[in-house]
């Protein structure tokens, strides 16, 4: 519309636009009928709590395609069950990431005694005047979102102790 005006153009035909505020309508679910729907992403996470709750660096080595990992998530899309009384809630799954991380070896002060036979050969990533750096390569457990289940109301209750007075 702005370069209508510009270029000097009427704007007997200018266009509506919305709240530039407002959210946008929410994804229709086109599928067969279920108590609740979901839909499926895919991400390639770089950080990710794992299941102690620790940030944990994932490797994602995208360039020329030569190491990524993907992980599928599902979504609910209402919070409310369709046919049946109750609510849609995440159900979530395990997943094995690999990850890394850094592992700082302190430098040796002159002043321990070091016996030669005992002492191994350490390996150092990076070598800086902090100390050794290794770098260390495992797989980690996560939850993350794996399907959008119905659960009654009444389900969790049956299974918290309440203090009865």
């Amino acid at each position: 519309m702005l370069y209508r005006a510009i270029n000097g153009e009427s704007a007997a035909g200018a266009e509506r636009r919305e709240d530039p505020g407002a959210a946008p309508p929410p994804p229709r679910y086109e599928g067969p009928p279920t108590p609740c729907p979901a839909r499926v992403e895919y991400a390639t996470p770089v950080f990710a709590r794992n299941y102690q709750g620790v940030w944990r660096y994932v490797v994602q080595i995208p360039y020329e395609g030569y190491f990524t990992q993907t992980v599928e998530v599902t979504r609910c899309m209402q919070s409310r069950c369709h046919f049946l009384e109750g609510g849609c809630l995440s159900s979530p799954r395990w997943l094995s990431l690999l990850v890394a991380e850094l592992h700082h070896q302190p430098p040796h002060s002159p002043e321990e005694a070091v016996d030669s036979s005992s002492e191994k050969s350490v390996h150092c990533d990076a070598n800086v005047s902090q100390g050794c750096y290794q770098v260390r390569l495992y797989y980690d457990w996560f939850l993350v979102p794996g399907s959008c289940k119905c659960w009654r109301p009444d389900y969790f209750a049956r299974y918290v102790r309440r203090n009865e007075l």
